[in-house]
Order: C-alpha cells, then sequence, then structure tokens
C-alpha cells in the first residue's frame, strides 16, 4: 500500500513499496502553470541539473558519484501535461534488497538526489557560465533541428493555428526562438528561486524500500512551505474558426495535417470511448486509415492521428507524395463517415482495443510511468487510474459508442504543406 504525507504545504512525499523492482525510483516533481516564457527556464534547468551542481561541480564527479552507487541512473526532463508544466529529476538505483548483506545505499542516493535538485551551481552572475552558455547554444540548435525537419514544421505550424490563443501549447517544450535568446544566465537563476519556492512539489519513490526510512531522510529537506497549484490539469481555451491553407516548402516530401476538437476531457465520462474512437480512426497500427490511405491506396508514407484528451484535441498527419492531397483528404473524410455509419468489424475493433491494453500493461512495468500516473491521480483524485480499471473500461467501449463519438470529430485545422516534387514525378 501506498505511504503518503504532506511535508509541508505544497510539499508531499509518497512511497510506493513493491518488491516488484529490483531498482528504486525517487523522483523530485516540479508542477506550475504551463506559461510560455517559462518554457526556455524551465528547460535549461533541467538540461543543468546534471552538469552544474554545486557538491559535485565538475560533471566528472558526479559521474563517478553515480557509479559508486552501483551505477545509478540520472533521468531528467520536462512534460506538459495539459495547462500544466511538471518539472522532474529521477534518480534510479539498485536495491539495497539486492545488495551484499549489511550494504544500503538508499541514503547516500537520497542525498545525492537532493544535491542535484535543489543545489544548482550558482554565482553572483547566476548559473555559472561554463555551463550555461552551451547548454543555451544546444537549445538553440534543438529548435533549429525540430525546424528543418518536414513533419516537424508541419506539426508545429498546424498546432500554432490550433493554439494561436495559447501560445504555450503550441511551442516546443524548450520554447521559441524569442524565449531562446532572451535567456540569461542571472535570469534563470533568479526563474530557480522562483520554481524551489513556489512550485508545487511532488516526491515519489517506488521499489522496494521501508516508507519510514524514506521519510527521515526526506522530511529534513530545505523545501520551505508554498500554496499549491490551483491550476487544472485540463486545458479549457479557445478554440478558433475552422481555417484550411496551405504553404511550399523545399522538402521532397509533402505534409497533411489536420487538427480536430473533440468534446472529451482526460478521464472524463466519455474518455475511454474517445481512446478507442480515435485509435481505430487513426491512433494504432490497426486503424482504418492507416489500412485505407497507406495500405489500400498507397497514398502515404505513414499517416496516423495522436489524441490528447487534455486538450480535448486530435492531430492527424500524414506524409504523402505532392500532388496526392486532394486524394487523402477525401480518404480521411470516407474514413471518419465509415465511423460514423459503424463500417468497421468486430474483430478490428477488438484488435484495436487489445493494442491498447497491451500498451498499458507495458507501461505499468516501468517505474517513471507509475511516478506520471501517481502525479495526475493526485490532480484528479475521483478518476479511477489503476490499470485493472483501464482494461475494464477500453473494453468496455462498443461499437455503437464509436459510431456516437465519430459524430463529433470537429475539423478546425486542415494544413497541407506541399512539398517539391522532384523531375520525373
Amino acid at each position: 500500500m501506498a505511504f503518503s504525507q504532506r511535508l509541508k504545504s505544497g510539499v508531499r512525499l509518497t512511497v510506493v513499496p513493491s518488491k516488484k523492482f529490483k531498482t528504486v525510483a525517487a523522483t523530485v516533481n516540479f508542477i506550475a502553470p504551463l506559461q510560455l516564457e517559462t518554457l526556455t527556464p524551465r528547460q535549461l534547468i533541467v538540461n543543468l541539473w546534471p552538469v552544474a551542481n554545486a557538491q559535485y561541480p565538475d560533471p566528472t564527479a558526479l559521474t563517478v558519484a553515480l557509479q559508486d552507487l552501483y551505477g545509478a541512473s540520472l533521468r531528467t526532463g520536462v512534460d506538459r501535461e495539459g495547462a500544466l508544466s511538471i518539472t522532474t529529476c529521477q534518480l534510479q538505483f539498485l536495491s539495497d534488497a539486492v545488495l551484499p548483506k549489511g550494504e544500503s545505499i538508499l541514503g547516500p542516493a537520497l542525498a545525492l538526489l537532493q544535491a542535484i535538485t535543489l543545489h544548482p551551481l550558482l554565482s553572483t552572475a547566476g548559473y555559472a557560465a561554463p555551463f550555461f552558455t552551451p547548454e543555451q547554444d544546444n537549445l538553440r540548435h534543438e529548435l533549429q533541428s525540430v525546424t528543418d525537419s518536414a513533419d516537424n514544421k508541419a506539426v508545429l505550424t498546424a498546432q500554432a493555428q490550433y493554439f494561436q490563443h495559447a501560445p504555450e501549447q503550441a511551442a516546443v517544450l524548450g520554447g521559441t526562438a524569442a524565449t531562446i535568446e532572451a535567456a540569461t544566465a542571472e535570469n534563470l537563476a533568479a526563474y530557480w528561486q522562483q520554481m524551489v519556492s513556489q512550485d508545487e512539489i511532488e516526491i515519489i519513490v517506488t521499489g522496494d524500500v521501508d516508507p519510514a526510512a524514506v521519510l527521515s531522510q526526506v522530511a529534513a529537506w530545505p523545501l520551505a512551505a508554498r500554496p499549491a497549484v490551483t491550476t487544472p490539469l485540463q486545458w479549457t481555451g479557445q478554440v478558433p474558426a475552422f481555417r484550411q491553407w496551405q504553404t511550399m516548402e523545399n522538402f521532397q516530401q509533402s505534409q497533411y495535417v489536420a487538427l480536430y476538437h473533440l468534446p472529451v476531457t482526460y478521464y472524463g465520462p466519455t474518455y475511454f470511448q474517445y481512446m478507442v474512437t480515435d485509435a481505430l480512426f487513426g491512433g494504432s497500427a490497426n486503424s482504418l486509415l492507416f489500412a485505407a490511405v497507406r495500405e489500400q491506396a498507397s497514398l502515404a508514407y505513414y499517416a496516423g492521428t495522436e489524441l490528447d484528451a487534455q486538450t480535448g484535441a486530435t492531430l492527424l498527419q500524414a506524409g504523402i507524395d505532392p500532388g496526392t492531397a486532394p486524394q487523402v483528404r477525401q480518404i480521411v473524410a470516407d474514413t471518419l463517415q465509415r465511423m460514423q455509419t459503424g463500417q468497421f468489424t468486430a474483430a478490428r475493433l477488438h484488435s484495436v482495443q487489445e493494442e491498447l491494453i497491451a500498451n498499458r500493461l507495458g507501461e505499468s512495468d516501468r517505474q517513471s510511468d507509475v511516478n506520471s500516473r501517481l502525479i495526475l491521480q493526485y490532480r484528479l483524485p475521483a478518476a479511477d487510474m489503476r490499470t485493472a480499471a483501464f482494461v475494464r473500461q477500453v473494453r468496455a467501449v462498443t461499437p455503437a459508442a464509436v459510431q456516437a463519438c465519430a459524430q463529433h470529430y470537429a475539423l478546425v485545422v486542415d494544413y497541407l504543406q506541399e512539398g517539391v516534387a522532384q523531375d520525373g514525378e
């Protein structure tokens, strides 16, 4: 049974004891409202955690410290969950139960996690320049590489139209060119002070551990009380009017991107119905769209959809040959109509449901997913996010429910990034 205790206002420790794992995953999650101007600072902070540390000012020293913990691994990242930004630092290390008798690394591992997350290498001028400058350059290059990719550029263009009233939803997690250029070592240090004192913090430890031993150490971490983040998980912003347009780009392949608005919320009353419907439409290997566009008509290199119930949108993307967009649009419309009229087999629906279940069962064996689900569960306490409930709800979706959901796909963005046909094509 999970142990959970609020250490201070806005700071909670959760321990999930389990002998299922040979490792312990200790994670510190910083939760704040998603904002465009904080995308770059949050990404820079997670990138600097492994390299700019006051206790281990030389990255090599941190590597040695990880090796001393029987090769512990460090993972940092930023996730966009609906209207929230979740910045994560996770240390994964061997459970004491599998170490030689009498040895324990739980205490040193938690101390290392505290040092990494709470004690960055700062000077009077902010983050140390030898570390800050390369990471800022890396973000510039990463953003450029994204926009140099045909498929990514098309998706970003389409998302910018759909989320024109919420640019923080459309941007890449590292921010925009403007926010990257605006970052300085000094203002990043100032934002870090704000983040560590104002973000809601969820500390989650999973594995074969004693909750009391974890609590005795983590309770002493220097974290001040702070207000809870009241921003809802679900994004409910304004959706624009329909727009269809195209641009010409110097890519060999064309990209067709469509964004639909759906009346669905994350773990809301129709969440599982729309999950299965979208998987049947284009969000799985057994989808109708993939079969129609690629396998039957041979008009796309790839075609699929991705549902984001936290924003009530699904994104359709197809990599196609230049000049074939009209046929692809027609196939997409015909596929939706087939779903609306029930023209799909029970066998295909069943295969899609079982694919969703298999994916979820695979996730349940990953400690990082246990961490993510717990965070979301705390934001939506009434939702049943257990794996058994997931399996039951997915299998309960009927053909009639799929037909009903398919009626509510409202096309908002229809964008074609037309490539340049090669000679002879």
